[in-house]
């Protein structure tokens, strides 16, 4: 298995370690492991520097016992807490905006780390007790442990005020929202990198591939899955001697089942599908998507929200339109880029590489396909969608407005099914003329 293969499921890996509970508290209790070991046979009180004395003054055996046993009685109270809230809010989290949301919930690394400290302030607790008989005759040591002890305890108390803080805020609307554009923000350079910025690329017109005189052979997949990751470097370094180029049928995002078409490889000679069994690891599947390669993600995420705004059951279409205006600056924030090529070849091998890629194009519609079907009645938020269209087609090259004219039509021919008043009429013109003045130009 190449490098890069492996880098790419070691991506995949870290994505499933982040968006957990455990893998933070977990380092977070090793580290108060070894601080209670250091306490215990490294550092004497004596050593440490004067100005630091004074704050961990010398203590009885029995006192630092109570002391010990109560921090550790309420550590443990505090987690319970914690966790109750924490579940509740991945209930509430759910129910409102979707269950594809709580992977950002879990992916929250404040969360993370307030169960951290309290798990670990708990641990260090219950370790010190368990070594306090042994070190009875070290007064250095014992007052090394009230000393950390109390200051834990006062981090902890700060940690659960901050924590019932940023609960009750990363459960409001506009916060989550504001929590998924953002995520789409930061990745924007990984999503939608420069594809043709290696030398040993270009990108060519599909034309450019020769497949007449090749031996296709189709690889299938071999198990069920979304598509989380491919590593498409593996297929550029193929050997020109086996195959002219190949041709990958999925893309990050898309689900396969076992046994689908999943990659062509167009060899120079006959070949059995074992000797390129490699090429499978290439292309990572999993159980649900991820957004490592998937820019349609976060866009799909904040859709999810605005739908589930917009359904008789929750009618909040103020939600709504907080989404289509994230969802309209993501948009102005990608349609400037170069999105992946469809087809490169590798310079010195001529080895072709053809895949399915993300456009522009795709991403609109993804972003306000949905939306514009479930606003059919609420004239508002047709009209925040027109007006949204009409910014976005202002940023836009000419390829993508006949897209966001499609949109536009389609908004406006919905609007004219229902039985609006004369102002709601009025409202809806108003925002279709900068498409129909584009249309005139």
């Amino acid at each position: 298995m190449s490098l890069s293969i492996i880098t790419a499921r070691v991506r995949v890996f870290w994505e499933s370690l982040s968006t957990s509970y455990w893998f933070i508290p977990v380092l977070m209790m090793l580290g108060s492991v070894a601080l209670c070991y250091t306490c215990l046979s490294v550092i004497e009180r004596a050593f440490l520097p004067d100005f630091l004395q004074p704050l961990i003054p010398r203590v009885t055996p029995e006192n630092v016992q109570q002391l010990l046993s109560t921090v550790a009685g309420a550590m443990i109270t505090f987690t319970s807490i914690a966790f109750s809230m924490t579940l509740v809010a991945l209930t509430l989290a759910s129910n409102q905006f979707g269950p594809r949301l709580i992977r950002n919930f879990m992916n929250d690394k404040s969360t993370q780390a307030v169960l951290g400290i309290m798990v670990s302030t708990f641990l260090f607790c219950l370790l010190s007790l368990h070594h306090l008989s042994s070190i009875a005759e070290n007064q250095d040591a014992i007052s090394l442990l009230a000393g950390f002890t109390v200051f834990f305890a006062i981090v902890d108390c700060v940690t659960i005020v901050y924590f019932i803080h940023h609960v009750s805020r990363s459960i409001q609307a506009d916060q989550v929202i504001a929590n998924c554009f953002n995520a789409f923000c930061n990745s924007i350079d990984s999503l939608l990198p420069k594809p043709e910025s290696d030398s040993a690329h270009k990108a060519v017109n599909e034309s450019w591939t020769n497949t007449q005189e090749s031996f296709p052979l189709v690889l299938h997949a071999r198990c069920s899955g979304y598509v989380q990751t491919i590593n498409y470097a593996s297929f550029m370094a193929m050997s020109a001697v086996k195959v002219s180029g190949s041709e990958i049928h999925v893309r990050s995002g898309d689900h396969v089942v076992k046994d689908a078409k999943l990659i062509t490889l167009y060899c120079k000679q006959p070949f059995e599908a074992d000797a390129f069994s490699d090429l499978h690891n290439a292309v990572v599947l999993g159980s649900e998507r991820t957004p490592i390669q998937d820019p349609e993600f976060a866009v799909s995420q904040l859709v999810e929200i605005a739908l589930r705004a917009l359904s008789p059951g929750i009618n909040d279409p103020h939600t709504a339109i907080t989404c289509i205006d994230k969802l309209t600056a993501a948009c102005v924030l990608i349609c400037q880029r170069d999105f992946p090529a469809d087809t490169l070849v590798h310079n010195s091998t001529e080895v072709w590489l053809k895949r399915r890629t993300f456009t522009f194009e795709g991403i609109v519609d993804t972003a306000f396909s949905q939306i514009r079907q479930m606003a059919g009645s609420h004239t508002k938020v047709q009209v925040h969608l027109l007006n949204s269209l009409a910014t976005l087609q202002s940023h836009c090259n000419a390829l993508a407005v006949n897209t966001i004219m499609q949109h536009a039509n389609s908004i406006y021919a919905n609007s004219q099914t229902n039985t609006l008043c004369g102002s709601d009429r009025h409202a809806i013109d108003e925002a279709m003329l900068p498409f129909r003045r584009q249309h005139d130009v």
